[in-house]
């Protein structure tokens, strides 16, 4: 599913009226319907009369729509209260035709600036529920004064808010949130999410994300928005690689993780596992001698490989050999930071040809020498301290805008790169993708490895390495989502590994909330 910037939502929305020659007003029309189709599963359950709805619109397309969803909801027996943000005069001609028409079918129209705070606070405490028309995407940077005001006043009002498009006050490109904000129960988004009510923090603004079909052609939408992308459901199925009956061990998916000290056993342990529990017919487990047999206490299924005694191009040399037909290479979880295992770790990657998941320990062996992975068939699954560690001077300014930030590195570097965290990103040189699964469960030490293992499985399987990143964040957050759905109040790391498969049938069988019309995303 395609995610748009702002600019992008503008491109699409001119191309479908220029060159496929929809009205704009057919385009409010159906953006109307589907705000008043979702506010009408809100409602329905309420009984009383009246029962009244506050529309606090804008002056622009945003403020039109809303009240066309108003329109929609006197027809359906509701009485909306329209709260207009600015005077009629200041009104697009779209906005303000549809001002006229809910005016001529006996609407309450009230002009916020002409009115007390009072009156617009006792308005929003008498209401059911809230529509938030008030600024769409074509709005950016802070709110005007009487804007802060007013979002103010419908966060302190404490009811249900739908808003329509994005919640105002958020970046709805870079997912920034500049000010004061409207906290939505749920946002009706029109024709595609935006990239940023995608992530944090916009994100926690946004409630339940609908998406409507609004009428704009998927070619449109697919042409103005091709670098960015929402990993969902049917993609994850129809990447997902299948065992072919034909199979062996070594053809179900060989991989090599590389890890493990004497303080840490457990990483490499939960990296295999993950691996093996999400398809990989072999693993093997290369780590320096002295953690071998702490890390064997841990493992049945695994292979351990511990490396020989002796200099660092005595242990690449090793490494070298044992990857040398691995369907994948991971390498990083539990290492250490020793010195010489950091110089293990850059002269491997610089001299190996096998596709890598690069995690932990080895993405610190990789800062100031992000070169060694440049045009490599690399994932790097860094945590936002590890990925500020590799922008190294630029972190913290760079980092505020976690997307630009990803997708300047990964093009940069020509690697794919899984930025982990809540909404994690997945970025590479021509497109990028959020994932919208997983949960608080995940905050538990060894995730993140197993992650990694289940990464690497993908592309042992097959997978190129853009895809076996999707996979990998997708299936793990999903298993998470699965934990939740049993009542999990808590997890350990192995718990997601073992969970992969049953969250495989709990995903498939779990019922999508799509009518062609209005799509729940998250």
């Amino acid at each position: 599913m395609n995610a748009l910037t702002a600019q992008e939502m503008r491109a699409a929305d001119q191309r479908a009226v220029e060159d496929v020659g929809i009205p704009p007003v057919l385009l409010m029309e159906a953006a109307g319907r589907a705000t008043a189709e979702l506010a009408r599963e809100f409602l329905e359950e309420l009984h009383g009369d009246p029962i009244r709805i506050a529309v606090v619109a804008g002056p622009g397309n945003n403020g039109g729509d809303a009240l066309v969803g108003a329109r929609y909801l006197m027809q359906l027996g509701f009485e909306p209260d329209i709260y207009m943000a600015a005077k009629r005069e200041d009104c697009n001609d779209l906005c303000r035709a549809q001002l006229e028409i809910i005016e001529s079918l006996g609407a309450s129209v009230s002009f916020l600036r002409d009115q007390s705070p009072e009156f617009f606070r006792s308005g929003l405490r008498s209401a059911f529920l809230v529509i938030d028309g008030l600024l769409g995407t074509g709005s950016s940077g802070p709110l005007r004064e009487a804007y802060r005001n007013w979002v103010n006043e419908i966060n302190i009002a404490d009811r249900d808010v739908i808003a329509v498009d994005i919640p105002t006050g958020i970046d709805p490109s870079s997912g920034m949130v500049p000010g004061p904000a409207v906290s939505a129960t749920a946002t009706v988004t029109m024709a595609a999410p935006k990239v940023g009510m995608l992530l944090y923090p916009a994100a926690s603004y946004v409630g339940e994300l609908w998406v409507a079909n609004i009428g704009i052609p998927p070619a449109i939408l697919a042409d103005v928005g091709g670098r960015y992308h929402v990993m969902t459901k049917e993609q994850f199925f129809f990447w997902l690689p299948a065992r072919s009956a034909l199979a062996n061990k070594r053809t179900a998916g060989d991989v090599v993780v590389i890890g493990g000290s004497q303080q840490f056993v457990g990483a490499p342990a939960l990296s295999a596992l993950g691996a093996q529990y999400a398809g990989a017919g072999y693993v093997t487990i290369a780590c320096p001698p002295s953690a071998a047999g702490p890390i064997g206490y841990h493992v049945m299924e695994q292979v351990i490989a511990p490396w020989p005694e002796g200099d660092v191009q005595t242990v690449v040399q090793f490494l070298l050999d044992l990857t040398r037909h691995a369907g994948s290479v991971v390498i990083g979880p539990g290492l250490g930071r020793q010195d010489t295992t950091q110089s293990i770790v850059r002269s491997f990657i610089q001299e190996t040809t096998r596709p890598l998941v690069v995690d932990a320990d080895a993405l610190f062996a990789l800062s100031g020498h992000e070169e060694l992975v440049d045009g490599k068939k690399a994932v790097l699954t860094p945590h936002d301290g590890e990925f500020a560690r590799l922008l190294g001077e630029n972190a913290e300014t760079a980092i505020a805008n976690r997307m630009k930030a990803a997708d300047d590195f990964a093009g940069a570097h020509d690697i794919t790169l899984l930025l982990k965290g809540p909404r994690s990103i997945i970025a590479t040189k021509e497109l990028s993708y959020v994932n919208l699964t997983g949960n608080e469960l995940l905050a538990t030490a060894g995730t993140g490895d197993v992650l990694s293992g289940i990464i690497g499985a993908m592309v042992a399987a097959g997978c190129t390495v853009r895809q076996a990143a999707a996979i990998g964040a997708y299936w793990h957050g999903v298993a998470a989502d699965y934990l939740a759905d049993q009542h999990k109040h808590s997890i350990v790391a192995s718990d997601i590994a073992r969970s992969l498969q049953d969250a495989l049938h709990w995903l498939h069988d779990r019922e999508d909330v799509d009518d062609g019309f209005l799509r729940r995303i998250v």
